[in-house]
């Protein structure tokens, strides 16, 4: 990764896309999530645009090159700038101490602070007192910080008692650490929310935080209103371009809906030993009481092995028990290039609808990513291919089955995005001893389309046609997002299935 010569240079929590398959997932039947990470990184944007200070201090920096006829034509080469009102420099030893309203400034970084010492030789700059920090991107700054240590030739340093906004997350931490590919924060916190006592947030003892890659909270706490409302031992969720839209709720789920009443869904685990831990995905329903699922998981390198037990639900709102699964799954990116595989095996005995059933299934896939249509990412082809075994005891069953899909995602103005994309699989809930989990018809085309309203509200329309049965119209879904600062609701009615359900997400602290 390459990294400006600059005091802060690494924390970047925000960009948004879609991420490469690492399992089986249940997608609706119209595909409409493929349309929340757009709205993702325009709630992003939305938020940089506010950034009034970050934008004043832009055009201060601006109208001060111009004045002085700096031109940087390589950000990784632009000069250090010492200012102050008593600044002393050695040009043998690189030694330079500054005094008084001390600005230190690189491209569009700037350090503003009363103390300060270094050494342009070897890159070492020491500020023993407070110091203000700002910078318009990669990451957007406005920090404040009680001491810091930073060298620009090694790229890492410490700062002390840090406090303020990261691209579009307020934080805090007792200490903050740099080295070259990532940072740690140590008793800190971040949240979205701008008040000086925020609605909600997120603390964790120490959070390591891989640029464009991951970020791991360690004994983390999720608030509301100064509750705790979820903790765990370890929080991992994607970031920057990794991430993939789905990890932006945190594992307390509530929705209201026909076929199960109101349901209350909340996650535990546990570390057991080095990489491998207890979970249990507790679920309530009014309709169902209990529907849990207990297991134990192991993971390393691409590689998770688990062992489970429970009910299982659906898009469909179908039900299936698994007495016990033995489950197998290895993903990877292929070299260099825009593939990435997975593989993904399971061994367990299912029941559903009074059928009970050894199951064994193998599934490989091969996904590719993004394919920009325009020089401006507007236009994006997501394309993938999958090849699914499965062998059923019950009645000696087999099925084999290749599948593949291709969607094409296009935002059309700054408030409409639409979508559209074929699905092949060979096998479907139509034709299998099991429908959990399937699409309900082999060929389907999906579409849909995404106004946005204002910054809180967002209206969609979502379609699946049978590919097979002359584009026959088989869901019409229609949704209303309303964002409530730290829940979104999702109102959603299905019109072919004359289905209502109401669901509360809980924001990316």
């Amino acid at each position: 990764m390459k990294i400006e010569k600059k005091i802060l240079w690494a924390i970047s929590l925000s960009a948004l896309s879609l991420c490469t398959y690492n399992q089986p997932v249940l997608a609706s039947d119209t595909d409409v999530e493929i349309l929340n990470y757009v709205e993702d990184q325009r709630h992003e944007a939305r938020d940089k645009e506010k950034n009034r200070a970050i934008n004043e201090f832009k055009a201060e920096l601006d109208a001060q090159y111009e004045k002085e006829g700096i031109v940087i034509q390589n950000p990784q080469e632009a000069p250090i700038i010492f200012e102050g009102n008593d600044i002393m420099y050695d040009s043998v030893t690189g030694e330079v101490y500054g005094k008084g309203n001390v600005k230190i400034t690189q491209n569009y970084s700037r350090m503003t602070t009363e103390d300060a010492n270094g050494n342009l030789n070897t890159g070492d700059v020491d500020i023993p007192v407070h110091a203000h920090v700002m910078q318009v991107a990669n990451p957007t700054l406005d920090i404040n910080s009680e001491k810091i240590k930073y060298n620009y030739n090694e790229k890492t340093g410490v700062m002390n008692n840090v406090k303020g906004r990261v691209d579009n997350r307020y934080v805090s931490g007792e200490q903050v650490e740099f080295y070259p590919d990532y940072y740690i924060i140590y008793n800190g916190t971040m949240t979205r929310c701008p008040a000086k006592k925020p609605d909600y947030c997120l603390t964790a003892e120490k959070i390591e935080i891989y640029p464009d890659d991951h970020m791991v909270a360690y004994n983390a706490k999720f608030l509301i209103k100064g509750q705790v409302i979820y903790q765990t031992d370890e929080y991992s969720t994607k970031i920057g371009t990794n991430s993939d839209g789905k990890n932006q709720w945190i594992p307390l789920r509530i929705r209201i809906n026909d076929d199960d009443g109101l349901s209350i869904g909340y996650k535990l685990d546990a570390p057991l030993m080095d990489n491998v831990k207890a979970y249990a995905d507790l679920k309530y329903t009014t309709k169902h009481d209990m529907r849990n699922i207990y297991g134990v998981a192991w993971n390393n390198a691409g590689s998770t092995f688990k062992i489970e037990n429970g009910k299982y639900e659906d898009d469909d709102d179908r039900w299936l028990e698994k007495n016990i699964a033995y489950v197998y799954n290895y993903g990877s990116r292929i070299g260099d290039t825009p593939l990435s595989f997975n593989l993904y095996n399971e061994y367990g005995l299912w029941e559903e609808n009074n059928i009970k059933s050894w199951h064994r299934e193998h599934n490989l896939s091969l996904h590719h990513d993004p394919i920009n249509l325009d020089t401006e990412g507007k236009f994006r082809l997501f394309p993938s291919i999958g090849y699914r075994l499965v062998y059923e005891d019950y009645d000696d069953s087999n099925y084999n089955s290749l599948y593949y899909d291709v969607t094409l995602l296009g935002e059309l103005t700054d408030r409409l995005v639409a979508y559209t994309g074929y699905h092949y699989s060979r096998v479907s809930a139509e034709n299998t001893l099991f429908q959990y989990g399937l699409e309900d018809y082999s060929k389907k085309v999906s579409a849909g389309l995404s106004y946005t309203i204002d910054d809180k509200n967002r209206f969609v329309v979502a379609t699946g046609y049978d590919a097979s049965d002359q584009l026959r119209l088989r869901d019409l879904d229609y949704y209303w997002y309303h964002d409530w600062h730290c829940v979104e609701t999702e109102l959603k009615y299905e019109q072919k299935k004359d289905k209502w359900s109401l669901h509360f997400n809980f924001l990316n602290f």
